[in-house]
């Protein structure tokens, strides 16, 4: 699997040809390398279509280490770095090697890996069940030989997830406030781990990595690096001799820029990326650090704001304090109550009398779906003569700066479609929902129909990863969330608003997007701003029959309203789009001065 003479150190300066050569040889290669089943896919991917090439070679090679360091315990990708390692060990570390050789036997999946999904299940699901369930499940199976990792690997995942995710307020109605980080289940089981016999025990350096994971996760960024430092500290090295001295790196970065560090945090990130250029997240996330789009003009006309709701008072109530809040430069506030018989309909008015700048209240006698909701908010004189409008979902929560985000992008990128931003669980790890998506290309799709020809499948590239930094960054893409996007006016006038078809919810954004790429106005993705979710996602509220017939109906309408060639063209027009802007971001940073430079 390996160059014969060894493991190569890519060269940054060749960062854009890099590139250039993994986005031709692996399939969705732009559209980043976050996430154990992406990471896996690439490297192995990579590797075995290297061809020899010493560059590409190093990119496959580096995206599995990259990958175990942020997965140490994942199955596939020890085996895959254990064969690397056999066939070129002169081109790793000895200490290395006899880590992975260690973990490589312990990690297996047993026959009953779903034993602690049942036991959540059993009490709750995952976020509800209490640490002794975790516990009772994991800590017996420690010892075995084959699979004690596994389960350790399972149980730490739950502490960084689920541990504390949600605790009640009194009044129902302000935010859930997450309880005081408590690590007393991961201590339980770390302890457990290295005290275990002869090499059965977990090393001592890889039970703080898993420390330093839960710190970073759980804390306050101020609290998190503290603990990070403390942990990192027998990891740094003058030789660098850690095989997590990277990731160390990479989380103090993340931390800095939480803090509001960002010229400290691309100090960090450049190293890295020099190491690692053939990474797109690194690459795209170091070059936002370094070239941050400019602010929106003051004098920048606002956009509409538009909500709307159906029997969710409270939540829409907490939507708009809010929204008040994290501030929205005076814009005018249109709410659509979508025959709602809970209230909501007073909570707008008297919202509206307490606003202090224009507040429309629309009231509609029956619930006529998102899609005809969306359009009748567009519809609206008030609206219509504004040149972008802003549609937030009835149950998240915003962040001050949220709105100038969005505009700094409107600014500088003429001639969009829609912005959307990135949208996270509402308790930590605050782990992505939405990011910027992608359409795989059919073959590397997962079928939901036996007898339909499929042309979309979408690649969400970093859902469920909690890391806010490497999805920090701001580029095209093919589609982006509705729970807070931005469309143009012009574009409503050129591709239209959204298809009613898709009613009662579910793809009517996906398919407006699909439209604008189609007509040449990008989607735009703004990952430096973040919205937090309180609930899951339409589709992860898929539990009735009926709430799967409906977007199982709309995946067969979606199919059917673009045909195959125009899916085609979709697809391949965003992630060029993509391309180019990840080409163009590596030459800007292989152009930056080598450090040894005169």
């Amino acid at each position: 699997m390996a160059h014969p003479h060894g493991i190569p150190a890519p060269d940054p300066a060749q960062a854009p040809a890099l590139l250039a050569a993994l986005m031709d040889r692996v399939p969705t290669w732009e559209c980043g390398a976050l996430g154990v089943d992406n990471q896996y896919r690439l490297a192995r991917g990579t590797i075995e279509n290297a061809e020899g090439d010493p560059g590409v070679v190093a990119a496959g090679v580096g995206m599995a280490l990259w990958g175990w360091r942020d997965n140490p315990l994942d199955t596939r990708l020890a085996a895959l770095l254990r064969a690397i390692m056999e066939d070129a060990p002169q081109a790793f570390d000895p200490a290395l090697r006899e880590l992975m050789a260690r973990l490589h036997g312990r990690v297996r999946v047993p026959v009953a890996f779903g034993a602690l999904d049942a036991a959540l299940n059993e009490h709750g699901g995952p976020a509800a069940a209490p640490g002794r369930v975790m516990l009772d499940v994991v800590l017996p199976r420690l010892t075995d030989p084959a699979h004690g990792l596994f389960w350790l690997a399972r149980g730490v995942e739950w502490c960084v997830r689920h541990e504390n995710s949600v605790g009640a307020t009194a009044d129902g109605i302000a935010p859930p406030v997450s309880p005081a980080a408590d690590d007393t289940a991961l201590e339980t089981l770390l302890r457990a781990a290295t005290t275990l016999p002869g090499e059965l025990a977990l090393p001592a350096i890889l039970a703080d990595r898993l420390r330093a994971e839960w710190a970073v996760r759980r804390l306050d960024a101020a609290d998190a690096l503290r603990r990070l430092d403390q942990l990192a500290e027998p990891n740094a090295s003058p030789a660098g001799a850690s095989p997590f001295s990277p990731w160390y790196a990479l989380r103090r970065a993340e931390l800095l820029a939480r803090l509001g560090h960002p010229a400290d945090a691309a100090a960090l990130l450049l190293p890295l990326w020099r190491a690692a250029p053939y990474h797109p997240n690194l690459t795209l996330a170091l070059h936002e650090l370094l070239h941050p789009l400019p602010a929106p003009p003051a004098d920048m006309a606002p956009p509409a704001i538009l909500l709307y709701t159906w029997n969710k008072c409270d939540l829409a109530a907490q939507t708009l304090r809010s929204l008040r809040s994290a501030g929205f430069r005076g814009a005018p506030v249109f709410a659509l109550d979508n025959g709602s018989q809970d209230g909501t309909e007073d909570m707008f008015r008297a919202m509206a009398a307490d606003w202090g700048s224009p507040f429309t209240v629309v009231r509609l006698p029956v619930n006529v779906g998102a899609p005809a909701a969306r359009n009748w908010l567009l519809s609206l004189p008030e609206v219509r003569q504004r040149e972008h409008a802003v549609f937030l979902d009835d149950d998240v929560l915003l962040e001050p700066g949220w709105l100038d985000g969005l505009l700094a992008v409107a600014h500088a990128r003429p001639g969009w479609g829609a912005i959307g931003c990135a949208v996270t669980d509402h308790t930590p790890p605050h782990a992505l929902q939405c990011a910027d998506f992608f359409a795989l290309p059919p073959d590397m799709g997962t079928r939901s129909f036996a007898d339909l020809d499929e042309h979309w499948h979408i690649h969400g590239n970093s859902a469920g990863n909690a890391d806010p930094l490497l999805t920090a960054y701001t580029r095209p893409c093919l589609s982006v969330s509705g729970c807070c996007h931005m469309v143009s006016m012009a574009s409503v006038q050129q591709v239209g608003a959204f298809d009613v078809r898709f009613s009662p919810s579910q793809f009517d954004d996906l398919e407006r997007d699909i439209r604008c790429t189609l007509a040449g106005l990008p989607v735009w993705y703004a990952g430096t701003v973040r919205v937090r979710h309180m609930q899951h996602s339409s589709l992860r509220q898929a539990t009735s029959r009926a709430r799967s017939a409906h977007i199982f109906g709309n995946r067969i309408k979606l199919e059917h309203l673009h045909p195959a060639n125009k899916a085609k063209q979709a697809r391949e027009a965003s992630a060029a789009l993509a391309r180019q802007d990840l080409l163009r971001k590596a030459a800007a940073l292989a152009a930056l001065p080598s450090p040894n430079a005169g």
